[in-house]
């Protein structure tokens, strides 16, 4: 490979990636601490007869009792997966399923354990790319089914093995959805519970049609069967659903014990013999009973309030349950009365409560949970709104990470893009949507009950910034501290006591954690090592963030919180939030002192020290167009002395800044360099996906099309023989002044290929993503295997009419018999010689003969007094024309025309403001982004890539009710290619109105519209 990395460095750095090779080959988890298992959350429990029974939770759990529970003893598991569901078929055969949520990633990788030895020894089954799984049952000792994530490769979440579980199959679906639970019916149909109220049915011929869809907030989160045709599901927000034709229709049942209460109970396990039901989940402080077929049910108290997550029965007599803080309940008479088999714990010592996943701060809890071992939970008051398409971040993979014992986010308080910034009259009407029209209320009571239930020492919390810049955070941070004070007193919400059986709890403290640059009461440095981490609490803490995000963020150093209320008077600075509060080691709230590992302090200080220089070096760098280049091309030699996991980290850093900064050269070198010696990390995939898009992309090339890379390096210096003199790196050093170092790109085809040729090998998972089909189109049809890369295209069809990559898929294969008859939004772009006059006034011929598009609903709609907006499309042999014209909002404050110049690249996110996407190629996975305000400031973006600035026109006008742009965006800024008649783009158009939503053609829900929303522009 030709680019910035000399041959000899090359062959080095290979060496030291395969030295290290086995340690990356578990992706950038750390080893978990052996304390961690004492307290882990337990998933699941299964009964091999009276006596011998299995329970298997988080980080690899797995408890084993031959006396029926009085004594559990800890079985290696070999894996530090969180193990969701265990099935035997015989006293010997069984087999336990779950997985990892991928850091910096939306992917899940899957585990599968097995055991021929009644449990006493497990073994892993080979890599199959398998996705998180939660379920599984066996019929025999070969045939069996799981559930869980659908994937790129598994797309349908449902799973199928006839060999033991060493392969599995994907059954097809019509749908692509993430199933919790299932259950077999005696004639061999599965039952399927799944996110977003799904209740299914499926056979070996795959998965039907919903049978009922509850509710798109609530989760189903368990299902069971009882003789032929009786069943009960339960899910979120005490759903209680009972089948009796085989789960063909469901009628859904009011939990009678729970008359105020049912709504904030989230139901997790059921079990059912005969016409005997048991139902518990969050809180665990009862269980629901009922021995009429689940038509009446009664309750029963537990002596916890942790979680049940499982629940099982041997007879109507004898059972058990399983939950958070490694809980193992029994009874022996039907449950009637409970005792603790096993904990870990029995309340938190330390309690988040947020706005968003993303500014929890991991740091402090990677500390405080991960090293001092406080038993710690984080809540999130805030999900989103179903049709914006996202899921509920993966809060407990990120926070188990750390170290954490539970993550959760509410269901029942629903939310548009925190980007969005609404305000907070507005967030309280989405809950009231969900609440019965009393969302603040619900709201309150809520962070009662989960107070009550956790009995937290101390609190932590949004930032109420008092200048309103974040509304959400100030009302959850008012919330909280309403909550707090109400959570000790018995006359409030006295029906959590009655119903729930909880009682009142006094928290001890209350912080909120202070925005970056300003001082608290207490300061984390997240620079410090922690042995019992062996890294730093940032790196530590890097990886949390990363599963919660998805992204590799660089956080910063310290942390500062403030004490908003604490029990007794304090001065001065606290050394942590605990100070002065009495929370032991090894009792109800803190885990017992674990035993320090042998690790060398000052080789990891000097490691992190290293990564955060490198860090530092790369964001300083990318400001320097004069020795950036210089800098970051060290990075290779100096990310040589770090562990694989950080180094990758470094790499993908700095390939995202060369990106940013519109060296993409350098940046395809840096993702190069990833997936080829780091195949195995997380971050190796993303890299692919870049690369790919890279060589396909007519956008990405047209912008490339001047830049060069390095032909060889210079010849390495002499070092001469001295005493104390290093010895020669043996990498070449590169001389940027040297003219002969610099050649045009290699024929990026021929690269492609070798890269399309390596992820066949390494990395076919990434092959297989929807998202990347219409790339791997385009190289192929490069290459001159058109059948080959329309292979690709014709597979989408098979994941269904739902399915936003089927559906253009469709379009493509129109398109490309040569048909502009599309069945999908459309615009047309109207010809016209005369070229309009840039005023903002829309009087020009072009807008008199084009035909405008309106702008449909998105987060705003017309009920809820959207203003409309509308656009017309034009163009000539030079230039693309656009007009838009949108109502003023009543609630935006608009500034009256100024003289100001514009800059490139303004900060608009503050304004009402439009989005252009265009889509050339149509690769649905690049595509220009240019921005366009009320006032006529822009700011213009290539797929990240701040650096593209393209040199187009714009005029803006308003009046007292409407405001108008025009602009002209000539074609040679965007293509080298002549436009022909019958071209069409892929193309989307989006209007922002900060703290208030958005609207867009073609509709849209999300905050940042990617290609699965773009339409078509098509040039008439």
């Amino acid at each position: 490979m030709n680019g910035l990395i000399p041959n000899v460095g090359r062959l080095l750095i290979c060496v030291l990636v395969w030295t290290f090779f086995q340690m990356l080959a578990s992706s950038a988890l750390a080893e978990v601490p052996g304390t961690w298992y004492l307290d882990a959350q337990l998933n699941d429990v299964a009964f091999i007869d009276d006596r011998h029974g299995i329970a298997v939770g988080d980080h690899g759990a797995i408890w084993q009792t031959d006396d029926a529970g009085r004594q559990w003893r800890q079985i290696p598991s070999g894996t530090d997966a969180h193990l969701a569901s265990v099935y035997f078929t015989d006293p010997q055969h069984g087999w336990a399923v779950g997985g990892h949520q991928q850091p910096y990633s939306t992917q899940t990788r899957g585990v599968v354990l097995t055991t021929s030895d009644g449990g006493m020894t497990w073994k892993t089954m080979p890599e199959q790319s398998l996705p998180k799984l939660t379920g599984v049952r066996f019929e025999d000792t070969r045939h069996g089914w799981a559930v869980g994530h659908g994937s790129h490769m598994f797309p349908t979440g449902l799973f199928e093995t006839t060999d033991g579980g060493r392969s599995w199959r994907s059954l097809p679906g019509t749908q692509n959805t993430h199933f919790q639970k299932f259950a077999v019916l005696p004639g061999g149909e599965l039952l399927l519970a799944g996110v977003k109220g799904n209740l299914s049915l499926a056979d070996r011929g795959g998965i039907r049609k919903p049978t009922i869809l509850v509710d798109p907030l609530r989760d189903m989160q368990d299902i069971v069967v009882a003789g032929s045709k009786e069943a009960t599901a339960v899910g979120e927000g005490g759903l209680i659903l009972n089948s009796s034709n085989a789960g063909t229709s469901w009628e859904v049942i009011a939990p009678g014990p729970l008359q105020q209460t049912d709504r904030q109970v989230d139901f997790y396990a059921v079990e059912r013999l005969g016409k005997h039901v048991w139902i518990a989940g969050d809180p665990g402080s009862f269980v629901l009973h009922s021995s009429d077929g689940g038509k009446s049910f009664s309750t029963q108290k537990l002596p916890t309030t942790a979680t049940i997550r499982a629940i099982f029965f041997r007879s109507e007599t004898t059972g058990w349950a399983v939950g958070s803080l490694g809980t193992i309940l029994h009874t022996s008479d039907g449950g009637q009365t409970w005792t603790v088999q096993r904990q870990g714990g029995q309340r938190l010592a330390l309690l988040g409560i947020f706005h968003d996943a993303s500014i929890i701060p991991y740091e402090l809890v990677s500390h405080h949970a991960g090293s001092q071992g406080y038993l710690t939970g984080m809540e999130v008051i805030n999900r989103p709104m179903p049709q914006t398409g996202k899921s509920r971040p993966p809060l407990a993979d990120a926070l188990l990470h750390s170290g954490a014992n539970v993550g959760h986010t509410a269901w029942q308080f629903p939310a548009y893009d925190a980007q969005l910034k609404l305000t907070g009259d507005q967030m309280s009407k989405t809950w009231d949507a969900a609440n019965d029209g009393q969302g603040l209320t619900a709201a309150e009571s809520y962070l009662v009950q989960r107070i009550r239930q956790w009995k937290p020492t101390v609190v932590l919390t949004d930032y109420a910034d008092p200048t309103g810049k974040d509304p959400l955070a100030y009302m959850i941070n008012q919330l909280v501290l309403r909550a707090v004070e109400r959570a000790g007193d018995a006359d409030s919400f006295p029906e959590q006591l009655s119903e729930l059986g909880l009682v009142p709890w006094t928290v001890s403290r209350v912080c909120s954690v202070v925005p970056e640059g300003q001082n608290g009461s207490i300061t984390l440095n997240a620079t410090q090592i922690s042995p019992q981490l062996a890294m730093s609490l940032s790196e530590h803490a890097g990886v949390s963030r990363g599963i919660a995000t998805s992204q590799l963020v660089d956080a910063p150093s310290t942390l500062e919180l403030k004490v908003l209320r604490s029990s007794g008077l304090l001065e001065g600075r606290l050394s942590d939030i605990f100070t002065g509060l009495s929370v032991p080691a090894g009792k109800g709230a803190r885990r017992p002192p674990q035993q320090m590992p042998l690790v060398d302090l000052a080789q990891l200080q000097r490691a992190s020290q290293k990564r955060r220089n490198m860090f530092e070096m790369i964001n300083h760098a990318v400001k320097d167009e004069q020795r950036g280049a210089l800098l970051l091309g060290q990075m290779l030699k100096l990310s040589e002395d770090l562990p694989p996991a950080r180094s990758v980290e470094v790499l993908a850093h700095l390939a995202s800044k060369a990106n940013e900064s519109g060296n993409l050269s350098l940046a395809a070198d840096m993702h190069h360099q990833i997936v080829r010696n780091y195949p195995s990390h997380v971050l190796a995939e993303r890299s692919a996906a870049w690369l790919l898009g890279y060589y396909a992309s007519s956008e990405m090339q047209f912008l490339s099309r001047g830049s060069v890379e390095f032909a060889t390096p210079t010849a390495p210096k002499e070092v001469p023989d001295a005493e104390g003199a290093e010895e020669p790196s043996g990498i070449a050093t590169v001389s940027f002044d040297d003219p002969t170092n610099y050649k045009s790109p290699t024929k990026s085809p021929e690269r492609a290929a070798k890269l399309i040729a390596e992820l066949n090998q390494t990395m076919p998972q990434v092959l297989a993503d929807p998202s990347l089909a219409f790339l791997l189109e385009r190289l192929h049809a490069e290459q001159g295997h058109s059948r080959q890369g329309e292979s690709y295209i014709r597979r989408l069809l098979n994941l269904g009419q739902e399915n936003p990559w089927c559906r253009r898929a469709q379009w493509e294969l129109v398109l490309g018999r040569g048909s502009s008859q599309v069945d999908a939004p459309a615009v047309a772009a109207n010809y016209e010689e005369s070229k309009p006059v840039l005023d903002g006034r829309l009087n020009d011929r072009v807008w008199q003969t084009g035909k405008p598009v309106d702008f449909q609903a998105g987060t705003l709609s017309p009920e809820a007094g959207a203003p409309p907006a509308a656009m017309i499309v034009g163009f000539d042999d030079d230039y693309l024309y656009l007009a838009i014209r949108c109502m003023k909002s009543k609630n935006f404050r608009y500034e009256a025309p100024g003289q100001r110049a514009r800059e490139r690249d303004a900060d608009l996110q503050t304004t009402d403001r439009v989005h252009i996407y265009l889509d050339l190629d149509r690769d649905y996975a690049t595509s220009y982004c240019l921005s366009v305000d009320y006032r006529g400031r822009t700011a213009d973006s290539l797929s990240g890539n701040m650096a593209w600035n393209p040199n187009w026109y714009v005029a803006a006008d308003q009046d007292a009710t409407t405001w108008t742009i025009e602009a002209a965006i000539p074609f040679k800024e965007l293509s080298a290619q002549v436009l022909q008649p019958g071209d069409t783009w892929g193309m989307a158009v989006q209007r922002v109105i900060v703290s208030e939503g958005t609207e867009a053609w073609p509709a849209s829900p999300l905050y940042e519209m990617g290609p699965t929303e773009f339409g078509l522009l098509q040039f008439q």
